[in-house]
């Protein structure tokens, strides 16, 4: 008759060794989930602005020279003036007229805004405007603008 001596404590090490390396892979993805969080967050900013009312915000790009440009679509009604102001500007930016469904790019230089390529940015807009039938309006938006320096 064979006895097996000692298979219980090789099982017990098969399975440690198991469970040792599920917890080395769940900490990997742990560890790769947070850049994958700031895109996110760029991909529902992006999906907020396209879709704002009654200014949009088509498309945005910081440069590393620290100007901001944007495509703004009016989806509201023709406006005689309107100002957009960033978070950390001093200045804003002004469109005399704008009709409805139109669309143009604007640009707001700072040179506090410089940053390195590649690196995260992120700014509150909000937008004053007055209305053809000389109503003053605002547009405060409850999500910021997010993106990578370009």
């Amino acid at each position: 008759m064979v006895q097996m001596r000692g298979q219980g404590a090789t099982e017990y090490l098969v399975l440690l060794a198991v469970v040792l390396i599920i917890a080395l892979v769940s900490i990997a993805l742990l560890g790769f989930f947070p850049g994958l969080a700031s895109d996110a967050k760029i991909t529902q900013s992006q999906s907020y602005w396209k879709g704002a009312s009654p200014f949009a915000i088509t498309e945005y790009a910081l440069s590393s020279t620290g100007t901001l440009k944007l495509r703004v679509l009016n989806n509201g009604p023709s406006v005689t003036g309107m100002t957009m102001v960033f978070s950390n500007a001093t200045n804003g930016t002004s469109i005399p007229s704008f009709v409805q469904g139109e669309e143009k790019t604007i640009e707001n230089s700072m040179p506090g805004w410089a940053k390195a390529t590649g690196t995260s940015f992120e700014f509150n807009v909000t937008a004053y405007y007055n209305s053809t039938n000389s109503i003053a309006g605002v547009q405060a938006a409850s999500k910021t603008i997010i993106g990578k320096v370009s």
